[in-house]
């Protein structure tokens, strides 16, 4: 019996009745990271208030472009008078204005005020921020005597596009 046993498990695992395979299994798992697209417009928040000096000093506003897309920028003034010249109006009487020149400078390609947008702009490779300088100022000091007391205002809006 014993010798029948042998026999029968020997014919079994000759006969490939019982048969031991190895296996394997694999999965591959792609990770994605989207990086939408992203521009800040300087950490000042969105107005900023200036005095523009009567003696004929500059009044510097450096704002902070920080994109990871190529972007234009254009400056404009309410009270234009031209690329890179405005007015502040008095606010009592529109008819009373002391003319200021106003410029954008800095960043990867100068911008007139008032002169439309710029060229695509590419963003500057090492620090994704580029720094511009607004610059406002008369064009010569101005005689207090020779205007009408009261507030004289405009604004400038620089904007980004990307």
């Amino acid at each position: 019996m014993n010798s029948l046993f042998k026999l029968t498990s020997v014919l079994l695992l000759s006969s490939g009745a019982i048969t031991v395979h190895a296996a394997s299994q694999s999965v591959t798992i792609n990770y994605t990271l989207t990086i939408p697209t992203a521009c800040s417009l300087s950490n000042q928040g969105t107005l900023i208030t200036k005095t523009l000096p009567h003696n004929g000093t500059a009044v510097d506003q450096s704002i902070d472009v920080k994109c990871n897309v190529p972007y234009t920028i254009q400056a404009s003034s309410v009270n234009r008078a031209g690329n890179n010249k405005s007015n502040v109006v008095n606010n009592s009487n529109t008819t009373l204005k002391i003319p200021y020149d106003i410029t954008l400078t800095g960043g990867p390609i100068a911008v007139n005020v008032n002169g439309g947008a710029s060229a695509s702009i590419t963003p500057s490779s090492s620090t994704k921020t580029d720094t511009y300088n607004l610059s406002a100022k008369t064009a010569s000091p101005i005689t207090l005597e020779d205007y009408t007391a009261g507030i004289y205002t405009d604004a400038v809006t620089v904007e980004i596009s990307y």
